[in-house]
C-alpha cells in the first residue's frame, strides 16, 4: 500500500456489530457531512470498523450521525473522532491490505478508484441496493435465491465476517430492491437466523467504492 504523504485533520472511528447495518451507518453519514472513507476493516466480531476522514467539524458530525443511526437500528456500536490523528498511529489506523485465509476473503476493504469520465465503470452507482445478512450459508443461500426471484436484480457481492455472519448485496432500482429483500428477509427466517435487511436507495460513493463486487 503506498505510504500517504499527509495525514487528514480528523479521522471518524466507527465500529458497528453488523456489515449491514455498518453500510446503512456509511451511507448516511456521507450525506450528512463531508468526509471521505479511508478504508474498512473487519473486526473479527461480526462487524466491521470503518475509518473516514475530513475537517474536524466534519469528522464531529460524522460522528454523531453514526450514533444516532445506530442507535435508531438498536445495533451494537462504538464511534469515536480523531483530531490531529499522531504519526506514530497511523499504520494502525490506515491498516495494509491482509487477507484471511480462514475467510478465505481481504479483511481490510480499500475504496477502489473513481473511474475517469473516459471509462466505462461496471461499479456506476445503483438507484438502490439490498443487504441480507444471515447467521449461516444456507440462510443466505435461500435468501440470495429467493431474491433474484422475486425481482429483476443482480447480485454484486458477497461478504463474510466470521462466526457464520455473512452479507449478500444486490442492486437494481428500488422497487425492485425492496421486492427482492423482502422475499430473501422470509426466505432467511425460514431455514435460519436473519441478522439484518436493508435497502439503500441511491447509496453514497463510499458504499460502491468498499464493496468486494463479484
Amino acid at each position: 500500500m503506498p505510504a500517504r504523504t499527509e495525514r487528514p485533520p480528523a479521522v471518524a472511528l466507527l465500529e458497528i456489530h453488523s456489515l449491514g447495518a455498518a453500510l446503512v451507518v456509511l451511507d448516511r453519514v456521507e450525506k450528512a457531512a463531508f468526509v471521505q472513507v479511508l478504508q474498512a476493516e473487519l473486526n473479527d466480531y461480526y462487524g466491521l470498523f470503518l475509518k473516514l476522514t475530513g475537517d474536524v467539524a466534519s469528522v464531529r458530525l460524522t460522528v454523531e450521525a453514526a450514533c444516532a443511526t445506530a442507535q435508531a437500528m438498536k445495533v451494537a456500536f462504538t464511534a469515536r473522532a480523531l483530531s490531529a490523528p499522531d504519526a506514530g498511529a497511523w499504520p494502525v489506523i490506515e491498516a495494509a491490505s491482509e487477507f484471511q485465509p480462514l475467510l478465505d476473503q481481504e479483511v481490510v476493504f480499500i475504496p477502489r478508484p473513481r473511474p475517469s469520465p473516459t471509462m466505462a465503470d461496471s461499479s456506476s452507482p445503483s438507484e438502490a441496493i439490498g443487504l441480507i445478512e444471515t447467521q449461516g450459508f444456507t440462510a443466505v443461500t435461500a435468501a440470495a435465491d429467493a431474491a433474484c426471484k422475486a425481482a429483476n436484480v443482480r447480485l454484486i457481492a458477497k461478504e463474510k465476517l466470521g462466526g457464520g455472519y455473512i452479507t449478500v448485496i444486490f442492486e437494481g432500482d428500488v422497487a425492485g430492491v425492496t421486492a427482492a429483500v423482502a422475499a430473501g428477509r422470509a426466505a432467511a427466517e425460514s431455514v435460519g437466523k436473519l441478522i439484518s435487511a436493508h435497502v439503500i436507495a441511491r447509496p453514497s460513493d463510499g458504499v460502491g467504492r468498499i464493496l468486494t463486487r463479484l
